[in-house]
């Protein structure tokens, strides 16, 4: 009898001590699984660290305000300034009598100087009626190069050289007007000063 009462006694240590082991082992396996994040070197979004080349996505540089598609090659486009007759200032800034000075976006190729590129857009043309827009252009008649466009401390300092020639004293203002708003349109120039030749612009009109 008391040999079946020590075997019993031997056989409910052994139970004890085998559950006591399982209950220790259970929680020693939950977290080695999924215990480490699976991205833990900045990629995973919830870390709240960007790429540093992300950083950089999306920034432009706006080395010319007032003209558009600007980038690392240059300016690919500018406006010139022709003339609605008789528009009275309805589509653009009011000239001369009745006229307005409407802008026209043109293409050019890139360049870092778009006053000079705009200016010699301007100048090459050399039809009286823009293609199927109806504006006038008052220099079509005139042969006249860009020599050097320069702003300084805000003025647009434009020197031209060649001939200039207008179909009436109507023109004057029309070419005063398109030449000073094609300037007029980068955020750096405030005022405009014309040379024909050494000769201020309202000089050389004024004999016309």
């Amino acid at each position: 009898m008391s040999k079946l009462f020590g075997l019993l006694i031997i056989s409910f240590v052994i139970l004890i001590g085998c559950t006591k082991n399982a209950d220790e082992e259970k929680p020693v396996a939950q977290p080695s699984v999924g215990e480490k994040p699976a991205n833990d070197d900045g990629d995973n979004p919830s870390s709240g660290e960007k790429p540093s080349q992300d950083q950089d996505d999306g920034e432009e540089t706006d080395d010319n305000p007032g003209t558009t598609d600007q980038g690392s090659t240059g300016v690919t486009k500018v406006k010139i300034f022709l003339i609605g007759i008789d528009d009275n200032g309805a589509s653009g800034k009011k000239i001369g009598a009745n006229d307005s000075a409407i802008p026209v976006l043109v293409d050019i190729e890139p360049t870092k100087a778009p006053l000079k590129a705009a200016l010699t857009k301007l100048l090459s043309l050399n039809e009286q009626i823009y293609g199927q827009s109806g504006f006038y252009h008052s220099l079509y008649q005139s042969n006249l190069e860009v020599k050097s466009a320069i702003i300084d401390d805000g003025e647009a300092v434009i020197e031209l050289t060649g001939n200039l020639k207008l179909g009436g004293a109507l023109d004057n203002p029309r070419v005063k007007a398109q030449i000073e708003e094609t300037a007029l349109q980068f955020d750096s120039v405030n005022k405009v000063s014309v040379f024909i030749d050494g000769k201020k612009l309202d000089e050389v009109l004024s004999l016309k």
